[in-house]
């Protein structure tokens, strides 16, 4: 996710409701999952599926029913016979749920989910709130619960395998392509992040964004009740964002630890230079992301991106061109215009439901471009035209930016040719890098008298003789970073990034695949890393 640190945020306006979402003064470092579930992240459960906690011996109850207060999971065990002294039937919630059982449909046939252990859920933007009677009553405090996972085949795994191994039931199912239903005969386990760093520095990991809305003050439901369409429709339009869920169809545009702050309109107006939203926050480490809101359709997605949105954008994007097209009304015969949020007037949204992001971008988009068909430069220095703007895979509107000054290079005697894909920023937050520590190595910016360019893994930019580091804006000569292993059999699957040699003319080129036939290979010099997947390991 999108990782979230402390910012400008006070209580969050949406709509003509009210959601109050304090500040958390935390952050996390996931973003690419729903429900944190990885292999079981499609399950919606049924209540009529239910099976309750073991009963006294010799008892047994006609009716057991499960269903939601809330945030709260309650089941029934009532009509029942047997047993010395009589058992007169029971309302179980929490520690005594364990054991109680749920089937949900999962690849074509069942998954059976064991409650093993439950416990009070303590959040990430504040102390515990212990489980009260008042508390549980009022909404303030909730049970996550252990829960274990059986497929038809009798192989049993934690429903949670990151994270803190916990989960949340949340009501009403999700489709696949990440919409919250409202059908209260469901609901799902949302897995819940653990603190990896301390108490005075916390650096919340795994799970998924469904739990990090909830603890963010977007839940699904009104305190204690089961709530209505506009926190369901809030608790949505927070997945969506914390998910860079562009086209608003349930497929993760970012990558996993991307630094996130967030606010509502009336924040964002706060904040703004005659009504426009500002260009960063938080001393201007953080650059607008994109507003999000909900369509006359029922579509949650960006009205619009930031411009450095669009520089960095990878093109992993999964439908650049319809995402955006709706965010405002053709000025050319041609098609639509796709503006950047900068030049969005947000008085006119000001009693919309919506909300404004900001991001420590950590991955930028790496290009190749080429010259005079022989000479080549792979590059993260980049900007994007809006007025032409490019679609899957087309990579005819970027610019270079050699310089660095956030214009594109005029004139310049590149032509783009291909988009690598992502690449970890060379500005990656200090707390990041060090956690990733040898899963990633950096990328050396090397140039040769001539000005030839090419990226290599050596800061002697070895094995290229005659070529040189070129550090610019004292970074060391280091364009970004990527990974130095990759594993091959988890879901983060990565392309390697390589570097090649043209035999005569001796001509380099830093790509995934080789320029032309007249090139030859040199060595690896990394892995990609994996928009909208969840390595597991990357932090």
């Amino acid at each position: 996710m999108k990782a979230w640190r402390q910012g400008l945020l006070g209580a969050v306006m949406l709509g003509s409701a009210v959601v109050v979402a304090e500040p958390p003064p935390t952050n996390s470092a996931q973003g690419t999952q729903l429900h944190g579930s990885e292999r079981f992240e499609s399950i919606n459960i049924p209540h009529a599926s239910v099976e309750g906690p073991p009963l006294p011996s010799g008892v047994t109850c006609a009716t057991v029913k499960s269903g939601m207060v809330g945030g709260r999971i309650v089941v029934w065990q009532v009509t029942c016979t047997g047993g010395t002294p009589p058992f007169p039937g029971a309302l179980q919630d929490g520690p005594s749920l364990v054991g109680t059982t749920f089937r949900a449909p999962f690849e074509g046939r069942s998954v059976k989910l064991v409650i093993q252990e439950a416990r009070c859920h303590v959040g990430i933007t504040g102390a515990p709130v212990a489980c009260s009677t008042e508390n549980l009553n009022s909404g303030a405090a909730r049970w996550e619960f252990r829960v274990s996972a059986t497929t038809d085949d009798k192989t049993t795994v934690p429903l949670c395998p990151t994270g803190s191994g916990f989960a949340l039931a949340v009501p009403h199912p999700w489709s696949a392509g990440g919409e919250l239903l409202n059908n209260p005969d469901y609901f799902t386990f949302a897995c819940a992040p653990s603190n990896q760093g301390t108490s005075s520095s916390p650096f919340f990991v795994g799970g998924g964004v469904i739990a990090k809305c909830i603890d963010w003050g977007y839940a699904p439901w009104s305190g204690a009740t089961n709530g209505d369409d506009i926190t369901r429709d809030s608790h949505e339009l927070c997945t969506r964002m914390a998910r860079a869920d562009y086209c608003g169809e349930g497929k993760s545009n970012t990558l996993d630890g991307t630094p996130l702050s967030f606010m509502g309109p009336q924040n964002a107006l706060a904040l703004s230079t005659n009504g426009y939203p500002a260009a960063t926050v938080n001393q201007g480490q953080y650059a607008l992301e994109a507003v999000w809101a909900r369509d006359s359709c029922g579509t949650v997605r960006p009205l619009c991106l930031g411009k450095k949105r669009w520089d960095s954008l990878s093109l992993e994007a999964t439908c650049l061109n319809r995402a955006l097209e709706a965010g405002t009304p053709p000025v050319i015969a041609t098609g639509p215009s796709i503006r950047p949020c900068e030049d969005m007037k947000l008085t006119n949204f000001a009693d919309d439901t919506l909300l404004v992001s900001y991001s420590l971008f950590i991955d930028r988009a790496l290009v190749m471009f080429k010259k005079n068909d022989t000479e080549f430069v792979t590059t993260t220095s980049v900007v994007a035209d809006l007025q032409e703007h490019p679609g899957f895979m087309d990579v005819s509107t970027f610019k270079t930016d050699l310089t660095g000054d956030g214009l594109a290079d005029m004139p310049s005697p590149y032509v783009p040719l291909r988009a690598e894909g992502p690449i970890l920023s060379a500005k990656l937050p200090a707390n990041i890098k060090k956690r990733m520590g040898a899963f990633i190595k950096p990328l050396y910016r090397c140039v040769d008298s001539a000005g030839r360019k090419l990226l290599t893994d050596s800061n002697t930019c070895a094995p290229a003789t005659g070529f040189f580091l070129h550090a610019m804006n004292s970074d060391q000569g280091i364009e970004g970073y990527v990974y130095s292993s990759v594993d091959t059999v988890g879901t983060g699957q990565r392309r390697p990034l390589k570097l090649w040699k043209h035999p005569t003319l001796g001509f380099y080129a830093t790509s995934t695949q080789s320029p032309s036939s007249a090139f030859v290979f040199i060595k690896d010099l990394g892995y990609l890393p994996a928009v909208g997947q969840l390595p597991g390991r990357d932090l």
